[in-house]
């Protein structure tokens, strides 16, 4: 099995230094990274660029992002060109740019046969880089979103996995925490699934989790010997007729001719194991089929020829037409199936009649809808962001606060807590501000947020604001404690002084009474 999250793992415990390249059908990208740390990326996926971005989170308005060729030089990165000519601020342009790497780096993970490769570097910067993206909460969010794959069953199967403790048993839930308890070497995977089939996808990717965040490690693999993840094998590009040829039920295989008439022999098991993957492929792209234009939808550049269209379009109808996966197929599964045939078809007249190809496709509501998942757990992600806080790893409680509020944008303790936790980062200080305001909104009754605000004005020298601030915590309770030492120490003053501290260990959790 190849896949991102192995490389991922490695680099981060690792603490490597390198360029990694990702490529795969006309999809090329790049990371570069620091002492196990993500420096940027690189993507020739035209959603994915920086400009893309920047124009989707709302960083540069749309008669910018039209005339963005204006900005590109040659000496100089377009963020930086962007910020130089003050079309954006360097606020933003960090915004954009991690918005940018994560984008990129989590599109790698619906792959399982992508041909990477890892370049060792010298160190790319003298001084410690600001900007940082969690390899380990990359991990968490790549294998949480993408659907279970045969590929991982191969991996685990028939082996023992032991449990380990970790830096990053917070970024488990309590479901997988008790699956980890499990693993304690003296039983193979195969029946510790027994103690709970009943979602056999689940107990497979949470594996898969463990194992990639180093919360687990095999019995009878010793922990510094690599696990061998051979590159595919390039298959060589066929030969194609002017017209698609006759579907079969069999793969063909590589090299061979493409003769309907010449059946082709596999190995037992070898079939299904090529449906199986070629299903796992179909469900992924109609989830994003609806985001994809025509010439995304088959991997090309929108200056691709017709014979690279054609080359494409056969590719994708021989391995994903409906008649090549049976009549047994589940009811949900074929409709997927079925829309995404349909898709490729109409993409494929789309492109070889001249002036459709500029026509958008429909959008895909179904599709939009089916990647969606209910599962994701905005507080959840707000527990693994109390912790790493109470641990003062505040840049990474940042970002696994941030997804927490996107999932969640009701919730005044959400905001309060990554206020405080920006409040601590340096550079964050405006970011910190206005999620102290959003907290002040949702719960405009809580002192926690005036004190935190007052807090953050203060330490920026704007002591009038912060005055104020503490000012309101103490209308709204007399006897807070931190907004009573914050105003003697500032010439006011308050009376009672029994409440707790804002930066007490138990402000999101239960209060003991006295």
């Amino acid at each position: 099995m190849n896949h991102i999250a192995f490389y991922l793992k490695d680099i981060y415990f690792g603490k490597k230094t390198g360029k990694l390249t990702f490529s795969r059908t006309g999809i090329e990208k790049s990371f570069f990274f620091q002492d196990g740390g993500l420096l940027f990326a690189k993507t020739n996926v035209s959603e994915e660029r920086l400009g893309e971005i920047l124009l989707r989170t709302g960083k540069i308005t749309p008669e910018v992002y039209a005339g963005i060729s204006k900005y590109v030089r040659p000496d100089m990165l377009l963020g930086e060109a962007l910020v130089q000519n003050r079309v954006l601020s360097q606020r933003g342009l960090y915004d954009g740019v991690l918005a940018q790497m994560y984008a990129v780096i989590l599109g790698c993970f619906v792959f399982f046969d992508a041909k990477y490769a890892f370049d060792f570097q010298e160190r790319y910067l003298d001084a410690e880089f600001q900007l940082r993206v969690s390899l380990p909460l990359l991990i968490e969010k790549g294998i949480r979103a993408m659907s279970f794959h045969p590929a991982i069953h191969s991996f685990f199967s028939g082996k023992t996995l032991i449990a380990k403790e970790g830096e990053l048993l917070s970024s488990i839930d309590d479901k997988e925490r008790a699956l980890w308890q499990r693993l304690d070497g003296s039983s193979n995977i195969e029946y510790i699934m027994t103690w709970d089939a009943s979602d056999p996808h689940w107990f497979w990717k949470s594996l898969f989790l463990l194992y990639t965040l180093g919360l687990a490690e095999f019995k009878d693999i010793p922990a510094t010997v690599a696990i061998p993840m051979p590159p595919p094998v390039p298959e060589p590009p066929p030969s194609y007729a002017a017209t698609p040829p006759p579907f079969s039920d069999e793969p063909l295989r590589s090299g061979e001719p493409e003769k309907a008439s010449k059946p082709v022999e596999t190995a037992p098991g070898e079939a299904s194991k090529d449906i199986d993957e070629s299903i796992y492929e179909a469900v992924e792209l109609r989830k994003r089929m609806g985001s994809l234009d025509h010439y995304q939808l088959f991997g090309l550049s929108s200056s691709a020829g017709e014979n690279d269209i054609k080359k494409a379009y056969f590719n994708m109808a021989r391995k994903f037409h409906p008649d090549r996966f049976g009549r047994n197929l589940a009811p949900d599964l074929k409709k997927q199936i079925d829309d995404l045939f349909d898709r490729i078809t109409k993409s494929y007249k789309a492109l070889i009649t001249p002036g459709a190809a500029a026509v958008p496709p429909e959008p895909d509501r179904a599709a939009e809808d089916a990647d969606k998942d209910p599962g994701k757990s905005a507080d959840t992600r707000f527990r693994q962001g109390k912790t790493l806080y109470s641990q003062a790893r505040y840049e990474e409680a940042v970002q696994y606060l941030e997804e927490a509020v996107r999932m969640n944008d009701n919730k005044g303790d959400y905001f309060l807590l990554l206020a405080l936790a920006q409040s601590k980062v340096h550079g964050f200080s405006k970011k910190a501000e206005k999620n102290f305001l959003r907290a002040i909104e949702l719960e405009p009754w809580n002192p926690e947020a005036f004190v935190g605000l007052g807090i953050l004005y203060k330490k920026e020298g704007l002591a009038t604001r912060a005055k104020k601030q503490f000012e309101r915590a103490l209308e709204i309770e007399p006897g807070h404690q931190a907004a009573g030492q914050e105003m003697d120490s500032m010439g006011g003053g308050s009376e009672d002084k029994k409440g707790k501290s804002i930066f007490s260990s138990d402000i999101f959790g239960s209060k003991k009474k006295k």
